[in-house]
């Protein structure tokens, strides 16, 4: 008779963390689409509000 073959080694498994990971600071950055718009809204409305008639 045939022995199959001995099962591959096991990977380790990483430990569950004992303490809760510190909560991240979010970051206050601007997107850059509310940026755009921002910058771009004055001058819209200000080509609007001074055109000629």
């Amino acid at each position: 008779m045939v022995t199959p073959p001995p099962p591959p080694p096991k990977k380790p498994v990483a430990r569950p963390a004992y303490r809760a990971a510190a909560a991240k600071r979010p970051e206050h950055h601007i997107s850059p689409v509310t940026f755009t718009l921002m910058t771009a809204a004055p001058a819209v409305l200000a080509i609007v509000a001074l055109r000629p008639r």
